[in-house]
């Protein structure tokens, strides 16, 4: 139980990087309407923001202790999910939603592989101890 709320943590760490982000380089905002939640994730999406998804996904593996591939994918997951809300509130928008689970799978990489260091830092430093 209190691995999955670990995991649920994760999810608001990855919006306050992206909303970080967004406040540090000052995006335009997209036009309202049909993309805009996702236009606005992807535009606010840089190498800082993926040096913070890095940077979280070392310190979640690192302390955190969990599987890295559930790390990424929780870091990333406000992606999937503006993306799903907006191909059920305007129909016919997102119809290729299986290259865009591919392109956010991209994003979480930088995450995913900061969680597989920081489990490897974690083990190595348990290691040193003994």
């Amino acid at each position: 139980m209190a691995s999955k709320l670990k995991y649920l943590v994760l999810i608001p760490v990855g919006f306050l990087i992206i909303y970080a982000s967004s406040l540090l380089h000052h995006v335009t905002p997209p036009d309202a309407g049909e993309y805009y939640y996702t236009n606005w994730l992807r535009n606010n999406y840089t190498f800082l923001t993926a040096g913070l998804f890095l940077l979280a996904g070392l310190a979640a593996g690192y302390y955190f202790k969990l599987n890295p591939w559930g790390i990424g994918l929780c870091l990333v997951l406000l992606f999937p999910i503006a993306s799903f809300y907006e191909m059920t509130v305007y129909r016919g928008s997102h119809n290729l939603i299986p290259f865009e689970l591919i392109i956010h799978f991209l994003m979480a990489l930088p995450a995913i592989a900061g969680a597989f260091l920081g489990k490897l830092l974690n083990k190595k430093r348990n290691e040193r101890k003994l």
